[in-house]
């Protein structure tokens, strides 16, 4: 800082001395005029003439010794060459300083341009963060509804489920109660009436006979396990057209009577029920085939009747088991 101190007070001293240098030229020296000239304009530019000020005071110097020189010594050649290169480096460094202010502002501007597009960029990338965390807040809440609605929908149809259960299991049992007591009044009549009643004979395995007249039995396994619903494969279709072609053969008086029986794993309820619910299925095919409804009982037994043990598996599949009955008529053979 010391020393551009020193080079300005310098400067100022030179350009002190100038005008005395410059008067005691010759009136005429045409290269000391236009080198001024030069000078002076390029120092009363608005905006060259703030800057470049060393090479400008550089130029000033050289100017003072050129008009200190005479026209015609050894001196003034190399003054005046050295006058117009100072001249024009204090030009160029004024525009270089220029450039370089320009250069500098659009440095700035630059910068500021791209700080702005980082703004705007990290607007948009929280704006996205928000976007993407309403959806997937929406997604969730719908999911939630959905499975509310879906659980609300399970717990109707369970509760539907229990409902059609309780009825078949209620109707089961009523079933079984009249088919007791039509069991009782026939006993009674035969007794009034001096003759013995016909037995409610078991079974055979097989299933294949009944003192109450022609039989045919279906096994456990043409249902599907646990449920009412017949198999419908080739196997299936084929007894189920065995059992409508045996009805088809019987008597148009004989009645036709379905009795279901099962297993004791489920329980009593619910084998009663289960077993009533496959007794029905078999009505509804004979009554599909043409079977009048009212030739027709269906009577579930549940577990009350096995023809083998429940503690094994093949125990089982033999209590599982569908005895179709054509009852003769009375007076019949």
């Amino acid at each position: 800082m010391n020393r551009i101190l020193a080079a300005a007070y310098a400067a100022v001293l030179v350009f002190a001395c100038a005008p005395t240098a410059l008067a005691a030229q010759p009136p005429k020296d045409p290269d000391l005029q236009r080198l001024s000239a030069q000078l002076a304009q390029l120092d009363a530019d608005p905006v060259l003439g703030p800057l470049g000020g060393v090479d400008r005071l550089k130029a000033h110097q050289a100017l003072a010794a050129l008009a200190a020189t005479a026209p015609h010594s050894d001196d003034r050649k190399p003054a005046l060459y050295l006058a117009e290169r100072r001249v024009q480096a204090a030009r160029f460094a004024a525009e270089a300083d220029q450039a370089q202010a320009q250069i500098d502002q659009l440095d700035r501007d630059r910068d500021r341009i791209l700080l702005d597009a980082s703004r705007r960029d990290a607007d948009r990338a929280r704006m996205e963060v928000e976007r993407m965390r309403m959806q997937n807040k929406a997604r969730d809440e719908e999911a939630q509804r959905a499975a509310a609605d879906q659980q609300a929908r399970q717990d109707q149809e369970a509760s539907l489920a229990t409902d059609a259960s309780d009825q078949a299991q209620a109707l089961a049992e009523a079933k079984a109660k009249a088919a007791g007591l039509a069991q009782q009044e026939a006993a009674l009549q035969a007794a009034a009436a001096g003759t013995a009643a016909p037995p409610v004979s078991t079974p055979s395995a097989s299933g294949s006979g009944d003192p109450r007249g022609p039989t045919t039995s279906l096994p456990g396994s043409a249902f599907l396990p646990g449920r009412a619903t017949l198999r419908m494969d080739k196997a299936g279709k084929a007894r189920i057209q065995a059992l409508i072609d045996f009805v088809g053969a019987q008597d148009a008086s004989a009645t036709i009577r379905i009795e279901s029986h099962t297993d004791s794993s489920a329980g009593a309820q619910k084998a009663l029920a289960l077993s009533q619910q496959r007794a029905e299925t078999i009505k509804n095919y004979l009554r599909a085939a043409g079977v009048a409804p009212n030739r027709i009982q269906a009577i579930g037994l549940g577990a009350v009747q096995p023809v083998a043990s429940n503690a094994t598996a093949a125990g089982r599949a033999r209590n599982n088991r569908i005895l179709v009955i054509a009852v003769r008529a009375a007076g019949g053979q």
